[in-house]
């Protein structure tokens, strides 16, 4: 496989993280509801400890960057918290 082929891999992979991370989102926009639901406030230090956690176990095995991975994964709740706090703000205004 040349330059070429591995870097149209690369974009298909881009391509589904993408996909994943609106996934993910979709699933925020759930959770939301269900907290609202049940009077719970959006952010839950506790579970996102725990997210934090279970991303860095999985990196060390997988002998990844655990720094870059902590990185991505806390943007990636940052993305929820936020889309949370719009949708709070929607149902308030």
């Amino acid at each position: 496989m040349g330059l070429q082929e591995h870097r149209s891999e690369i974009e298909r992979i881009d391509e589904e993280i993408i996909r994943l991370i609106n996934q993910r989102i979709g699933i925020s926009k759930k959770i939301f509801e269900s907290k609202k639901a049940e009077g719970k406030p959006i952010s839950d230090p506790e579970r996102e400890k725990k997210v934090l956690s279970k991303a860095m176990d999985l990196a060390t095995e997988l002998n990844l960057d655990t720094g870059a991975v902590k990185s991505i994964f806390e943007t990636l709740i940052a993305m929820s918290i936020s889309k949370q706090q719009e949708l709070q703000g929607k149902n308030q205004g």
